[in-house]
């Protein structure tokens, strides 16, 4: 049997040059993450094609699900969500027709181990699945399917559950904040680096959190910023909104804001706020 590697990596996507040998539970350490691909693929009937795993499959046996798997060594994300697909449905897919849905930093779901960064492709296609050309045989049946179908295969148990996504993220539309990014905010910081949140006190915000003077979010409350730029607890702050992070899943989205109004990365903003964002499904808004 061959022994699948993996690449680890720190919350920022910065890849540590060291290797993690795939194990039947998750052994990798903390602080440590490796990439894993959740490949959607839809045609132009607004169908998905869903595959159902193998009655052998040690996790969600006979479960329905999208394409997907963990990144193996020396790939890139890319190349990973291709390389699963022709695997397990023998489809090749066309790179150009790809993208990025959305990237999520998973430590614990549902009492399990994940420590892994996954990224959510929504691939266009309009041909037919092959499972004779599929090189494993992880894969029992596919079928293209609605939205509808796929809520009712959800709601009778038969999605695997950290699909639970799909409904709110795959077709969402995201609101255009280009009147918000660019100002300068002013605000309070009731939550500082190194404090507990209120009511889940295991919880350290390793950056500072607090929300805009005047201004009031979907949920009624006062907008929620995440600070960057300092290493250092502040009670206020003055800076410049540089991104906004968009929950699918709640009426909160928070904004990020630079002290120095200094641009950021996609991967340093998600790495810094994964420690509270892990429970919600989003993306980084520009």
């Amino acid at each position: 049997m061959i022994m699948e590697k993996w690449d680890l990596y720190t919350r920022y996507r910065e890849k540590t040059n060291e290797e993690y040998i795939r194990q039947p539970e998750c052994m990798i350490p903390e602080g440590r993450y490796h990439l894993v691909v959740h490949v959607w693929i839809k045609n132009t009937e607004g169908k998905y094609l869903i595959s159902q795993r193998a009655a052998n499959r040690p996790t969600y046996p006979l479960k329905w699900e999208c394409v997907g798997g963990s990144v193996i060594a020396g790939e890139t994300s890319i190349e990973g969500a291709l390389r699963e697909t022709f695997e397990e449905v023998g489809v090749q897919l066309d790179l150009s027709k790809g993208k990025v849905l959305f990237s999520k930093i998973r430590n614990n779901y549902d009492g399990r181990k994940f420590r892994d960064i996954m990224d959510v492709w929504l691939f266009e296609y309009d041909g037919e699945a092959e499972l004779s050309k599929a090189t494993t045989d992880e894969v029992a049946d596919v079928k293209w399917m609605t939205k509808r179908e796929i809520k009712k295969l959800y709601d009778n148990g038969d999605l695997a559950e950290t699909l639970d996504y799909f409904f709110c993220a795959v077709e969402s539309v995201i609101p255009d904040y280009s009147d918000i990014i660019g100002k300068e905010v002013s605000g309070i910081i009731d939550r500082p680096i190194g404090s507990a949140h209120p009511r889940h006190s295991d919880m350290i915000y390793p950056i500072n959190y607090g929300y805009v003077d005047g201004v009031f979010a979907g949920d009624g409350s006062e907008q929620d910023v995440y600070v960057f730029g300092t290493d250092q607890p502040l009670q206020t702050y003055t800076g410049k909104v540089i991104a906004v992070y968009h929950r699918f899943d709640d009426a909160e989205d928070k904004w990020i804001v630079s002290l120095n109004g200094e641009d950021i990365s996609d991967d340093k903003i998600l790495g810094d706020i994964s420690f509270q964002e892990q429970f919600f499904y989003g993306t980084i808004c520009r």
